[in-house]
């Protein structure tokens, strides 16, 4: 696949890419509604379950989360793998990117994240939980990685691949953490609505799934003819 960026294809990718991002928060409050049978109140990277809930089972939800991650970037590594269809290998490439393994990665690495939280939780011992978990997730990673590597026929294959990599989790850094955040912090749309999730949140996940509905067809043209 000789990759070839342009505006439509960017704006799907990262459509995508915000819709999954979305999808990780709300399968972590919604595995935490089901446990506890209330919502946990959430803004754009944060979550909890309601302070209500003692349920040992809670745990679960944070584990939901990155399951969910996981499971998109291996389906993607199979949509690559299995397909014969160009148009599904094009997709499994971007559903690899788009769920931002790197930010996996960076979390582990940092001793933050869902997969650290909940090891630390089990095996008391916050060093050990580092080093699990972040040898879980490169593993867990490495394969639907490789595979997305080399289908890229681009000369600078490795610079192509980088930047899939790197970029869309800072852009995502730049736009969740440091715009929306801001504005909630700001109390702009900030009363709870519906999935324990602030109005603007709400309105925000609704805005980027509709954008994605609208430019899906564009997803597939990342691919030069030349």
């Amino acid at each position: 696949m000789k990759i070839k960026l342009n505006f439509k294809f960017i704006t799907a990718f990262m459509a995508l890419t915000f819709v999954l991002g979305e999808a990780h928060e709300i399968v972590h409050t919604t595995v935490g509604r089901i446990i506890c049978g209330c919502w946990g109140l959430r803004d754009f990277n944060n979550w909890g379950i309601c302070e209500s809930c003692n349920n040992s089972f809670a745990l679960w939800a944070t584990v939901a989360g990155p399951v969910f991650t996981f499971v998109i970037i291996w389906l993607g590594y199979l949509m690559i793998k299995k397909s014969v269809s160009e148009n599904n290998k094009i997709l499994g490439f971007s559903l690899i990117f788009a769920s931002l393994p790197f930010a996996r990665i960076l979390n582990a690495l940092l001793g933050i994240g869902d997969e650290i939280t909940v090891l630390n939780k089990l095996l008391n011992n916050h060093t050990l939980a580092w080093i699990i978990g972040l040898i879980g997730i490169l593993l867990i990673t490495l394969f639907p990685l490789i595979k997305a590597y080399k289908i890229i026929e681009n000369k600078n294959k490795i610079s192509w691949f980088l930047l899939f990599l790197f970029v869309p989790t800072i852009l995502y850094i730049l736009i969740i953490l440091g715009i929306m955040n801001t504005l909630l912090s700001k109390e702009i749309l900030s009363e709870y609505w519906i999935l324990g999730s602030p109005k603007l949140v709400s309105i925000w996940t609704f805005s980027v799934l509709l954008l994605l509905l609208i430019s899906w067809k564009n997803i597939y043209k990342i691919k030069s003819e030349k």
